[in-house]
């Protein structure tokens, strides 16, 4: 076979000559990592060498020449480069009942403790969202960034068309509302940070899932009826099966944990004219909303559902409204008006010293300020 990247796993007798003199030898080996695994309890000791050839295939006999071995103990990469890494100290999920190497005790002609970081996150999406592998994307080397991002996007593509193909998920949906100011999308961003969740703020409700980023929940912020029509919303929060949503520049696939619609028109409000349209009710997404709550003033209850005439029902549970006493504190704002100050003379100072050049003078307005016309 001839293939780019190879796997060979040998015990250190059977090597010709030291390992790294083959490995600098050869120019062709454009990336090389190795560990000696000596103290795994089911097998003997032996080297696990990682070889990259870049764009170029080599024969796996050839190869095989090079060590001095057969030709069956060049093996083919299993899955991704990333997985072959990880596989060097036993991090991959199926070897975590085996000993755990420390990445110290690789050797290799990269950085691999780098390389062993992206492995872990770069398109881990059952751990990190699409945003929170961005940010990671950006704590590497500037040179590497670039490589990264490009690896990330074809991950991401590939998950999304995945998604589509098995449409099964779970999600939560959670509707906030209350007045202007109450503190809907603070107790938002404020649930979904006590549970670990990374989220996106809609930009609009022309466009709401314009900035979606594969985060584990989006925050419908300020929502009304007319931002989707009704069979979308119901397609949107289904809470089993997933399906694309209209974005500008190209649709996309929620595939978080948690919805939040915040909005001051409470839910029995919405879509008024379906209520009495007996084909398509208001039961489908009345079903939909997990958790209601109402922010008051000074208290928030919470709600575990919603009835058939979209109010929720049973007896809440109630809070402090902690944004009532944050509202008295926030501090005074900087007085704009004053600033002008610095870069404008105030009318009524320009005013007042032209009726003092008028009366010091005896001119009158038209002389002043020119004929009114």
């Amino acid at each position: 076979m001839k293939l780019k990247q190879y796997e060979v796993v040998t015990q250190p007798e059977f090597l010709k000559e030291p390992l790294q003199d083959i490995l600098k030898r050869y120019k062709t080996i454009k990336k090389w990592a190795y560990i000696l695994h000596d103290k795994d309890k089911d097998a003997s000791p032996h080297y696990d060498i990682y070889l990259n050839f870049g764009d170029t295939g080599v024969e796996s006999s050839e190869v095989a020449k090079w060590f001095g071995l057969q030709e069956s103990q060049i093996e083919k990469v299993h899955g991704r480069a990333q997985d072959m890494l990880l596989y060097l100290i036993h991090g991959n999920d199926s070897r975590r009942h085996k000993y755990q190497y420390s990445p110290d005790e690789v050797i290799a002609n990269f950085d691999f403790k780098s390389e062993l970081a992206k492995a872990k996150i770069l398109g881990n999406f059952d751990k990190y969202s699409y945003a929170q592998q961005l940010k990671f994307i950006k704590t590497l080397p500037k040179d590497e960034q670039v490589r990264a991002y490009k690896q990330l996007k074809d991950h991401w593509k590939l998950h999304c068309e995945y998604l589509t193909l098995n449409p099964d998920r779970s999600i939560e949906v959670m509707f906030i509302t209350g007045k202007a100011g109450s503190g809907k999308t603070y107790y938002a961003k404020k649930f979904l940070e006590n549970i670990d969740y990374d989220y996106c703020i809609s930009s609009s409700s022309n466009d709401p899932f314009q900035d979606y980023l594969g985060q584990r929940a989006i925050i419908l912020d300020d929502m009304l009826d007319t931002a989707f029509d009704l069979p979308d919303i119901l397609k949107i929060l289904d809470n089993n099966t997933s399906s694309s949503v209209r974005s500008r520049f190209a649709n996309k696939v929620f595939n978080g944990n948690m919805i939040v619609l915040t909005s001051s028109v409470p839910l029995n409000f919405w879509y008024k004219e379906y209520r009495y349209n007996s084909i398509d009710t208001l039961d489908q997404l009345y079903r939909r909303i997990s958790v209601y709550v109402e922010v008051k003033e000074q208290e928030i209850n919470v709600y575990d559902g919603i009835g058939k005439d979209g109010k929720p029902f049973g007896v809440p549970k109630k809070y402090h409204n902690e944004v009532y006493n944050l509202k008295k504190k926030i501090p005074s704002k900087t007085n704009i008006s004053s600033l002008f100050d610095k870069f404008c003379s105030p009318l009524d100072e320009i005013q007042s010293e032209n009726r003092t050049i008028q009366q010091t003078f005896d001119i009158s307005d038209e002389e002043l300020f020119g004929s009114k016309k």
